[in-house]
């Protein structure tokens, strides 16, 4: 078909840089996080609630766009998305309180999450086969290194331009996406193709979806594993920095070092697909995850030294990109009819519940121990739920 002749090289650039709006929003202020606390005269838990806003505004920009998107088209959808995050990230630099900047990242994480649906939306309708994995392979590339990245950037500049300066940074980048979709990204679904957007017709779908085992299993596997990373996320710029004395250029390197094991986990989840069997990747790197959690909630408790936790969490985030691909992979395989519906709750589930015990990772008295103690019932709970999807299973949708 002529449409699927304009995937090409700038347009799938384009593409990543939207996919990437979350983890630049999300990482590129972590370093500056203690600051927010000082300079809003407020408290560590009202901070992460900036966080746990964002990602719930993520959860419900992709519950309500992707399924408006098949009716209504991606483009104009898109350009609505990328403004409103542009708009969120002025007000969000120019907030008084932390109230309103609470607000504003609500309001960014909307804009955010209907720019991420629709670029992953984007690809099938214009490539099938060999041309889609390959588009989606760049994209998942793309969202490894805007991890690494981000922290990075965040640190660099925390200190010369501020935590205000950071969102103006933000601002700018999201002013480029409005520029490339409006020259780069064509609408990619013609009207011939859209679905009509009834209320019933969603419900339908997502009742479809939700009737499978093996998908809630999934499902849940894949919330329980991403909650755990944002109990990291949330929590590691105050164990790092203010438990353990490292400076904020130090934690940035960090942060975006683990970044690299991320990208590297991929790659050897690439090679192994094929080889050894999807759901047996899967539980051996939530294994991994669950030993290595419990590990790191003995040394925070008993032995907090700067190193051993350095290394016991590069080792838990390196398997992240294997449990979140290869759940999704799995899950969505198991309902190909409605994929859609089943990346959207997915991708809500994602946001929802990680927002939701991002601001736990602020009680207790000792910092690295609730991180460490919400990781390890995060990845408890996920592992669980793996063992459950792949026994309810049947005929096991394998790596093929």
């Amino acid at each position: 078909m002529n449409a699927r002749k304009q995937l090409t090289v700038p347009l799938l650039m384009a593409l990543a840089l939207l996919s990437a709006s979350a983890p630049f929003a999300i990482d590129m202020y972590l370093p500056a996080l203690p600051d927010i606390v000082r300079d809003l005269d407020t408290t560590q838990p009202m901070v992460q609630l900036t966080l746990s806003a964002f990602l719930a505004g993520l959860a419900i920009g992709q519950l309500i766009i992707g399924p408006l998107s098949d009716a209504l088209g991606r483009h104009r959808l898109m350009l609505v998305g990328t403004v409103i995050a542009l708009a969120a990230a002025v007000f969000a630099a120019l907030a008084p309180t932390v109230e309103m900047l609470i607000l504003a990242r609500l309001i960014q994480g909307l804009g955010s999450g209907a720019a991420i649906v629709l670029s992953r939306a984007v690809v099938p309708d214009l490539a099938v086969g060999e041309a889609a994995a390959r588009a989606f392979a760049l994209l998942m590339t793309i969202q490894g290194v805007a991890p690494v990245l981000a922290p990075v950037l965040g640190g660099v500049l925390a200190e010369p331009i501020g935590w205000r300066g950071l969102f103006w940074v933000l601002a700018g980048l999201a002013a480029l996406q409005v520029v490339v979709v409006l020259v780069v990204i064509p609408e990619s679904r013609p009207p011939e193709e859209r679905s009509p957007a009834t209320v019933r017709g969603v419900l339908g779908n997502y009742a479809f979806v939700l009737a499978s085992p093996g998908y809630r299993g999934y499902l849940v596997t894949f919330a329980a594993a991403f909650s755990a990373m944002f109990c990291y996320i949330s929590a590691s710029p105050f164990v790092m920095q203010e438990q353990l004395g490292m400076s904020v250029r130090g934690y940035a390197t960090m942060f975006a070092v683990n970044g690299v094991g991320i990208i590297g986990g991929s790659l050897v989840n690439a090679r192994l697909i094929g080889r050894v069997r999807t759901e047996r990747l899967l539980l051996g790197a939530l294994t991994v995850q669950v030993t290595a959690t419990l590990a790191l909630l003995a040394a925070t408790a008993l032995y907090p030294h700067k190193w051993l936790i350095m290394a016991l969490l590069f080792v838990i985030i390196a398997q992240i990109s294997i449990v979140m691909g290869n759940t999704t992979a799995l899950g969505t395989g198991l309902v190909r009819e409605r994929a859609g519906s089943a990346s959207a709750l997915m991708g809500f589930a994602q946001f929802g519940i990680a927002g939701l015990v991002s601001p736990l990772m602020g009680l207790g008295d000792d910092p690295g121990v609730t991180m460490a103690l919400g990781m390890t019932a995060c990845f408890l709970v996920a592992l669980g739920a793996a063992v459950y999807a792949t026994r309810t299973t049947a005929g096991p949708t394998s790596a093929s």
